[in-house]
């Protein structure tokens, strides 16, 4: 059986997206689910495409416990890519609404993804709007920030096993 495929997606991949995918990798790991379920990440723009994931987040990864080398190279998400993962977790609002267009231009009969925000699985995220459930762009401040935004990324990761499990279950 194929794996199960989950992206995640950010601005410009190489902070937040490419973050999240080291932590969701690490947990299904741990969780002994790495076999069945694939992870990457991706862009909406393509203006660092082919860039490395940014030092500052490697940093934050590494301070939090998350194991080196950090290979990745940071790509801008397609239509055609797009319609290939089961389940796309977005940083921001503005995220999940370009690749929600995106999906919308899908050829009929294609099955989208299923497209939803990175903290909706956090605790405490029922009933929130998508408009709060951002995680934040550390990029324009100190290490500090891209610290907290790898902290901040770890409280949804039992939502999202929870979720990959239900999926994994369905199939």
């Amino acid at each position: 059986m194929k794996p199960l495929r989950l992206l995640t997606v950010c601005t410009g991949n190489v902070c937040r997206s490419p973050a999240a995918a080291v932590v969701l990798r690490r947990a299904l790991e741990l969780e002994g689910l790495d076999s069945e379920v694939e992870v990457g990440s991706a862009g909406t723009t393509w203006e660092v495409e082919g860039m490395p994931m940014d030092d500052r987040i490697e940093l934050s990864l590494e301070r939090a416990g998350y194991p080196r080398p950090f290979e990745h190279t940071a790509r801008t998400i397609h239509l055609t890519e797009l319609m290939a993962w089961d389940l796309v977790l977005a940083m921001t609002p503005e995220h999940a609404q370009t690749m929600r267009r995106m999906a919308d231009q899908a050829p009929e009969g294609a099955t989208p993804p299923l497209i939803t925000m990175w903290r909706a699985f956090e605790p405490g995220a029922e009933g929130l709007a998508e408009t709060e459930l951002a995680v934040e762009d550390p990029w324009y401040e100190g290490q500090a920030a891209f610290d907290r935004t790898v902290k901040d990324m770890e409280r949804a990761v039992p939502g999202i096993l929870e979720r990959v499990r239900e999926l994994l279950a369905q199939r």
